[in-house]
């Protein structure tokens, strides 16, 4: 007798998304010749003749992870709506404007259950939201798992000022929540890389730009290291603090700051 044994395909559970929303005024999704024209024919950040984008994120057009969709407003209008953001977006005047006006937007995702090995996606996602806005004559762009709202001219700013445009700076955020016994710091954007984004204990309200700054600085070694160690070291107003992490069973990792005494 022969007996066969059932292999079960192992489950990743890796799991990175970076997403960009660009609000159009009209519901057309732009060529993606022009898009790719843009960036890497005439991408206005050379620095020094040499282009932000190479040959490695020009990859990135056609890897089966990226995604670029057009979504109607007259079919999804929820997402449009400027009270759908979480309450520490506060849109200018000008960006509720755009909103308003908007008819599209243009979804530009990409997403694996492939650990990476560099950071090229997130170089690629960024001048392609740029593109897109310059061809579609955009004024807002959502950065989604930061949850930033940009208007062009930041993001024009930012391209201009980083010409490696894959930091934590520019996908990450770390805000204060406040609870009813005080707040908590919450980080977004660790998604971009595949690690769940971090929150803090209940803290007293006056440590709210102390965790801020830790946590900040927490999120760069993360990032530079490109996955969550159990702990991390870092120095804030001349002070060292060890921030240890404990991944829970939802979309958050716990955080624990605790002060390294001086020896």
């Amino acid at each position: 007798m022969v007996y066969f044994a059932l292999l079960r395909k192992h489950r990743s559970t890796f799991f990175a998304i970076a997403e960009y929303w660009v609000y159009l005024p009209e519901a057309k999704l732009p060529p993606q010749d022009d898009i790719m024209t843009i960036m890497v024919q005439k991408n206005p950040y050379l620095r020094r003749g040499v282009s932000p984008i190479g040959p490695k994120e020009g990859l990135v057009f056609s890897d089966v992870r990226t995604h670029f969709a057009l979504v109607l407003r007259s079919k999804n209008p929820h997402i449009f709506r400027p009270d759908q953001f979480e309450e520490h977006i506060k849109p200018t005047p000008e960006l509720l404007n755009s909103l308003k006006n908007a008819k599209s937007l243009v979804k530009i995702r990409y997403a694996s259950d492939i650990p990476l090995t560099d950071k090229r996606h997130l170089q690629f996602l960024i001048h392609a939201a740029d593109a897109v806005a310059e061809i579609g004559n955009s004024n807002a762009i959502f950065d989604v798992k930061a949850e930033r709202l940009l208007s062009r001219q930041d993001l024009q700013t930012m391209l201009k000022e980083n010409f490696d445009a894959t930091t934590s700076a520019l996908h990450t955020l770390v805000l204060w929540k406040q609870s009813p016994l005080g707040g908590v710091a919450e980080t977004r954007g660790l998604a971009k890389i595949g690690i769940a984004d971090l929150r803090t204990g209940v803290m007293e309200p006056d440590q709210s730009v102390l965790a801020i700054n830790v946590i900040t600085e927490a999120v760069r070694c993360i990032w530079a290291n490109g996955a969550l160690p159990e702990s991390v070291e870092v120095t804030t107003f001349d002070d060292t603090f060890k921030v240890q992490f404990e991944k829970m069973k939802d979309a958050l990792t716990q955080v624990r700051i605790l002060r390294v005494q001086a020896s």
